[in-house]
């Protein structure tokens, strides 16, 4: 999905931590859980997780993680690692795979890629592809990626376009707002719309629905080594359900 609360937060990922005066990611780990309650007779989605990074260099960092999901009454284990590194003075790629044993809603596997570039005036722009295959079907997701930081604010815009196996491709937008109220802390508003590949469950499976979703959340540092991470969600899967919730 593409609107997945744990990969859409609005707080910085672990890999975005950094120790005062390095560009080497400081080791990190993040422990959460999120509930949202569905309209429609739906039940409610649960989600627990753990993350972790390291630096292993110079804006080179390794994560990954485990989740467990319970959607539509139906438990899902998911394990996932991921590579931060860079390609060039200005160009940095991240390349990440992940599994799921269970795979009654999510995905069986999915291998994501992107390539960034940044550009001067604050400007950062991001080219990236993800492929899933599920239970019975595959899907794909394009997203091109324009990021401006300013200040004490960053603005940000991500196209997607998804396409189930022999389907018509569907697109959707994404704009993000964050203030950064300290060098690590921020808060901000996330708005998207559009069509969106999602599993919603039996016996629709993977299709595209119309969606919107509306994100508040952020990342709030108590001190040099715990933060706390946080995420209200708002999200219209057409006319299927509404889902809202927190993590």
């Amino acid at each position: 999905t593409l609107l997945c609360a744990l990969l859409c937060s609005l707080a910085p990922a672990p890999l975005l931590a950094q120790a005062e005066g390095s560009r080497v990611a400081r080791p990190a780990l993040e422990v959460g859980h999120s509930r949202e309650s569905l309209t429609n007779n739906n039940t409610d989605w649960t989600s627990s997780y753990l993350l972790g990074s390291a630096g292993l260099g110079d804006r080179l960092t390794v994560y990954g993680g485990l989740r467990e999901t319970r959607r539509f009454g139906l438990d899902d284990s998911e394990a996932h690692a991921g590579l931060y590194f860079p390609i060039a003075a200005t160009w940095n790629g991240v390349i990440e795979g992940s599994i799921s044993q269970t795979h009654n809603v999510l995905s069986k596997n999915s291998v994501y890629g992107q390539v960034q570039k940044s550009l001067p005036g604050g400007w950062n722009v991001g080219l990236g592809l993800r492929h899933s295959e599920y239970t019975v079907i595959s899907s794909q997701v394009v997203s091109l990626m324009a990021e401006r930081y300013w200040g004490n604010f960053r603005g940000a815009y991500t196209l997607y376009s998804g396409r189930p196996e022999g389907a018509s491709s569907a697109p959707a937008h994404r704009f993000q707002f964050n203030y950064y109220y300290t060098d690590r802390s921020t808060f901000g508003l996330s708005y998207s719309n559009g069509r969106e590949v999602e599993n919603v469950g039996p016996p629709r499976g993977v299709i595209s629905t119309d969606v919107e979703n509306w994100t508040l959340g952020g990342q709030h540092w108590l001190n040099q080594s715990w933060a706390l991470t946080y995420d209200g969600v708002r999200h219209e899967q057409g006319s299927l359900y509404r889902r809202q919730g927190l993590r």
